[in-house]
């Protein structure tokens, strides 16, 4: 019985392991690199006037529909999904000579990301499609590593209609988590192999946790305390005894 319950357990363990890897997607060029899951958690008015929330994901048939890898016209990327929606990423260098792009030297960085899809639930107060749009500095890295987290948020906080007229109260959060992206603006990219020391950690992947420190020193401090009792304990049976043996 009680192999039975292991078997089964390992069983849902490597379906599981086998299930979140396939939902990764990977889009390759001669100039950078992404890989990951990326999903949108997206809200829109319905027509009492409240909020609905829908989430929505890049399938496996997403695809790397159009990108360039032009310098000086930029280098994006845009993603397609089933001819529903699509997410352009556009990316920036240090040494761009855009004034709204702030990077500093010898990095690069997402400068922009527009997420295109439809609203078509039957509550929803204006259907059709939408455009959430976020510009900024985002995954910014230096030019000799790749980007790599564990779990990011980018508010794609702009949303506009079909009119490009701005539809207020809807925005999308645009998650990421695994996600593992390069940049290469030679325009050239080789077969390349990663280890740990090729990636620059986003923040929440950089803070160390305390738990281990403090579970450390509570364990030494008690170990301290435990000597210290014995010892104490041992000298009282010793003088209780007659005392120590004199020589």
């Amino acid at each position: 019985m009680n192999k039975l319950i292991l078997f089964t357990v390992l069983a849902v363990i490597c379906f599981g392991f086998t299930f979140s890897a396939d939902k990764r997607n990977s889009f390759t060029s001669e100039c950078f690199q992404i890989n990951g899951t990326i999903s949108f958690n997206i809200s829109y008015m319905k027509s009492d006037d409240k909020l609905g929330y829908k989430e929505a994901h890049l399938s496996d048939d997403a695809k790397l529909n159009k990108y360039s890898c032009d310098n000086s016209t930029g280098i994006y990327a845009i993603i397609m999904d089933n001819d529903k929606s699509n997410l352009r990423i556009e990316f920036g260098l240090g040494k761009s000579k855009k004034k709204l792009q702030a990077i500093e030297n010898d990095h690069w960085g997402v400068t922009k990301m527009s997420y295109n899809y439809n609203i078509d639930e039957a509550n929803a107060k204006k259907l059709g499609s939408r455009v959430a749009t976020a510009d900024g500095l985002f995954f910014v890295t230096p030019n000799d590593r790749a980007y790599s987290c564990s779990k990011e948020s980018v508010n794609l906080n702009v949303t506009t209609d079909s009119n490009n007229t701005v539809v207020s109260h809807e925005v999308v959060l645009l998650d990421v988590s695994g996600l593992q992206m390069d940049l290469f603006p030679s325009g050239s990219k080789e077969n390349k192999t990663y280890n740990e020391y090729d990636y620059y950690y986003c923040k929440a992947d950089q803070k160390v946790t305390d738990v281990v420190p403090i579970a450390v020193g509570v364990s030494l401090a008690a170990l301290v305390v435990i000597v210290l009792v014995a010892y104490l304990i041992g000298r009282r049976r010793t003088v209780a005894a007659g005392g120590y043996e004199r020589v």
